[in-house]
């Protein structure tokens, strides 16, 4: 068998990269005949996508979930690493890109989606809400090398069109939460407690590591742990 490959890069917007690498093989006619039956990549369809606030367990564990990644710091990294916390890392492409070696350091998270820009998604044209979602798991891959499972529509925004958009680029899960635990403040409708299952949102704010540090006192008065998404929506 002889390969050549041709490799490129190119740069969208905000200096982001994409791999646009492509490989050209040549195989040898073999000597015994040989059916070989491709099977297509399975086509998601809007249908096809769960919209989740909340996981259905009964572990004991909560899921702590951070978006958007403007504010990443040394600090913030020996509280996350010496603490050993999952987290579910919903960083817009931008500044995942822009910090890439201090989130590929962390070897507790996962990457998913939640835009290449922050662009609200019920306003944006067909074309604009692809680029968002497709555009942005392209990047996650560029950073960890694999696929988001999981979309977060900024704002929390999102309708039957984005639904259909998280499908074709490839996601079975559009992942909301019903827990906010910013600023120091855990914040739950109606209740006095965390509970199993919980999605909580936090942002990559400079108050972060003090709201962790509530935030994971509570969870463990309550009984619970923090775990991934991924060991629970697959």
């Amino acid at each position: 068998m002889a390969t050549s490959a041709v490799c490129s890069t190119t740069v969208l917007a905000q200096g982001v990269p994409v791999d646009t690498t492509t490989t050209t093989t040549t195989t040898a006619v073999p000597q015994v005949p040989t059916t070989v039956v491709k099977q297509k990549p399975k086509v998601l369809k809007g249908k096809d996508v769960k919209v989740v606030y909340k996981v259905t367990t009964t572990d004991p564990v909560v899921f702590i979930t951070i978006d958007d990644g403007s504010t990443v710091t040394p600090s913030l990294a020996r509280y996350l690493d010496r603490n050993k916390i999952p987290v579910t890392t919903f960083a817009v492409s931008v500044m995942l890109w822009k910090h890439r070696e201090w989130f590929r350091d962390r070897k507790r998270m996962t990457f998913e989606n939640h835009t290449w820009n922050h662009a609200h998604m019920t306003l944006v044209s067909a074309a604009q809400r692809k680029h968002e979602v497709c555009g942005a798991s392209q990047v996650a891959r560029n950073v960890a090398k694999e696929s988001p499972m999981y979309f977060r529509p900024p704002g929390g925004s999102f309708n039957s069109k984005v639904i259909d958009t998280v499908a074709q680029c490839g996601m079975k899960y559009l992942v909301m939460w019903n827990v906010e635990a910013d600023g120091g403040v855990v914040r739950m409708a109606g209740r006095g407690k965390l509970g199993p299952g919980d999605i909580i949102l936090m942002h990559f704010l400079p108050s972060l590591e003090r709201s962790l540090v509530h935030l994971m006192e509570q969870i463990k008065r309550n009984g619970l742990k923090p775990a991934l998404l991924r060991d629970y929506l697959t």
